[in-house]
């Protein structure tokens, strides 16, 4: 299973799990407070999970493309993630119109950007890495303008995504050819 599909496993994942808080705190099985408590722990071991994934397998992308051992980065999701998620699932919880759509939405995106953000500091970080390209994953007309052809960018040049974006980085050294990740 490549990285893509593993992080799009770990949001699906998380999206089902906090379908079950939903429908459990609707149904009157669980309080607001537990619901919130539990979809914020939900999405937050989620997002340590993906931190974790992208810090792996960047790793050994990076391996892979050298010939030699690379170590990982430690890269972790953000310190502040409990809580964060914690206001963010007070506040959806609250609205006089919260769908479980919603719900899933927070619960399947989040862990896809922090994915997406550890992999793009641990580009940044990598001393073997000099800059990245963007590969598209879908035929999003957004995704396409910004892959910009294959352009090759700067290693610490974030890759603007959107909600939902599955798109990778692919690490690139001045010795690797760039032709290869064209589409």
């Amino acid at each position: 299973m490549s990285y893509v599909e593993q992080v799009q496993a770990l949001g699906q994942s998380s999206e089902d799990d906090a379908q079950s808080i939903f429908d459990r705190w609707s149904d009157g099985e669980l309080t607001f407070d537990e619901a919130v408590a539990l979809l914020a722990a939900l999405v937050a071991a989620a997002n340590s999970r993906a931190a974790a994934l992208a810090d792996l397998s960047l790793a050994a992308t990076i391996m892979h493309q050298i010939g030699e051992p690379v170590a990982t980065l430690g890269l972790t999701a953000p310190a502040d993630d409990v809580e964060r998620l914690t206001k963010a699932s007070r506040t959806l919880l609250s609205l006089d119109n919260v769908t479980p759509e919603r719900v899933r939405r927070l619960a399947r995106c989040e862990p896809l950007d922090t994915a997406a953000k550890a992999w793009s500091d641990g580009v940044a970080q990598s001393r073997y890495v000099d800059g990245w390209v963007r590969q598209t994953h879908g035929s999003c007309q957004l995704c396409t303008w910004w892959a910009r052809g294959g352009q090759v960018w700067a290693a610490d040049h974030p890759m603007p995504r959107h909600k939902g974006c599955t798109c990778s980085q692919i690490p690139t050294r001045k010795e690797i050819t760039h032709d290869r990740y064209r589409r």
